[in-house]
């Protein structure tokens, strides 16, 4: 009797989890964004966008009401008011439009999109030994369709460079294929190579395949792509080595780290005694940080990206963001995983920020709504090592950048525009997306043609995933 109640509620469980989920997405809400594609300005080397109110996020530019920018050649050439259109240039009317720096998110782990909203109530429902499971039963094909359903999403949601903290290589070949998806969808991306769910302490973090990847991503169509280490635990006997090579290597580092309060306390202060925290370094989560590991942190120069949905939802408490704020700590966000988040829209992450923060420190205006900005944008670029070629529109740096217009209905009637976009912008406001000069989403719908077709895959692979999940 026992058995059968159990075997009832591991069906009604992933059926009104992950995968059905998964296809109220394909069929639902989102099909008249992905389901029919845009027609892009084709193949246009020079645009103009014409009379837009652009946040810069460039301090020495500012917030300008009505301005214009020259794109040539994927760089962003001239900002100012009255430019005039060179022979051949596409005009972009941006009147009544906020234009600003694409949003950078500086955690996520894209394959985990085929578990969206997964965790169930029970401890064997929960994200950790179901993504084992699921890791298990990913192909390489499997891996590449599913990051480019994801990265499809980010894109959708304004997010136009990304960090892929990727913890199921278990072959050269699955983590080239979620490499080859960063390159196919046209985002500009962090990729790190981690380690999968059956590694033991025993098993060497594998730096052959990473020095193959690392030569891979020199080849042209991978050059929006960089390879960095997303690092084994606190725990993993090896850690210096595995850093010491990775820094000879050149890459940047990534650890989860003082995750979970009254769980995983001390973590970063091992780091500092190990010697290992630098400038090069950007920690996860660190809910769990105290006064004095943050002082380690910011003396180091190392990063520390909050994912609050996730954070919270998985139960590891609050983001410490009055911490990381009194010691100035450089903060990125990140979606994390939607198996906790639900969805990609890094707009609602840094509203929750923003209440968490007002929350819990009792004050209704700690939390400034550019600062927040600056954590999905500059912040992100800096922490993802990009912060010379994106995170804001300057002069010389890559045409990256996101166009909302100012006429949808949830997302108009005031002129306080960061604030707009902290509390009121969603991804249905964002009208275009460019990276590198490439529109990649206009007039509200992915211009990738081969659209549909990844929604058809991405549902068979989720009925193919959920039958062989119900089998074990």
């Amino acid at each position: 009797m026992n058995l059968k109640i159990a075997l009832m509620n591991r069906r009604i469980f992933l059926k009104n989890t992950s995968l059905a989920s998964l296809s109220a997405i394909l069929i639902g809400s989102h099909a008249d964004v992905f389901g029919q594609y845009s027609q892009p300005l084709q193949n246009s080397t020079v645009y103009l966008i014409k009379d837009a109110e652009i946040l810069t996020m460039d301090k020495s530019l500012g917030h300008l009401p009505k301005a214009s920018i020259l794109i040539e050649n994927g760089i962003i050439k001239k900002i100012g008011p009255d430019l005039i259109a060179p022979s051949g240039a596409k005009v972009i009317d941006a009147k009544n439009a906020v234009v600003m720096p694409g949003l950078i998110d500086s955690h996520w782990h894209v394959w985990t999109s085929i578990m969206r909203s997964m965790p169930g109530y029970t401890k064997d429902q929960g994200y950790f030994p179901m993504s084992v499971k699921y890791s298990r039963l990913m192909s390489t094909a499997d891996m590449k369709t599913i990051s480019k359903y994801s990265l499809a999403e980010a894109i959708n949601s304004g997010i136009t460079s990304l960090s892929d903290f990727n913890h199921n290589t278990r072959s050269y070949e699955h983590a080239k294929a979620g490499i080859d998806a960063f390159a196919e969808m046209g985002i500009r991306g962090q990729f790190l190579y981690g380690d999968h769910r059956d590694m033991t302490d025993s098993d060497p973090t594998n730096f052959e395949d990473i020095k193959k990847l690392l030569a891979l991503v020199k080849e042209e169509k991978y050059k929006k792509i960089k390879i960095d280490l997303g690092s084994r635990s606190v725990k993993y006997p090896k850690l210096r080595e595995d850093w010491t090579t990775a820094r000879k290597l050149g890459m940047r580092i990534v650890i989860h780290a003082s995750s979970q309060v009254h769980k995983s306390e001390g973590e970063i202060q091992k780091l500092h005694l190990l010697g290992l925290l630098d400038n090069d370094v950007n920690i996860i989560h660190g809910n769990a940080i105290t006064k004095e590991e943050a002082a380690y942190v910011a003396r180091a120069g190392s990063s520390i990206t909050m994912t609050p949905y996730s954070e919270m939802r998985v139960g590891y408490g609050f983001p410490p963001i009055k911490t990381l704020k009194e010691h100035h700590i450089l903060t990125g966000v990140g979606i994390d995983t939607v198996a906790l988040s639900g969805d990609g829209n890094l707009f609602s992450t840094l509203k929750l920020l923003k209440n968490v923060g007002n929350a819990t420190t009792n004050d209704e205006f700690y939390m400034n709504p550019y600062e927040l900005l600056e954590m999905a944008t500059i912040n992100g670029a800096k922490i993802l090592g990009i912060d010379d070629i994106t995170g804001s529109l300057s002069i010389g740096k890559q045409a990256d950048l996101i166009m909302m217009r100012k006429d949808d209905l949830n997302f108009s009637s005031n002129s306080q525009t960061e604030r707009l976009l902290i509390e009121a912008a969603t991804p249905a406001n964002v009208d275009l997306v460019m990276v590198g000069g490439k529109i990649l989403k206009e007039h509200g719908k992915l211009t990738d043609r081969d659209a549909d077709q990844l929604l058809k895959q991405a549902q068979e692979l989720a009925e193919k995933i959920q039958k062989q999940v119900e089998a074990q």
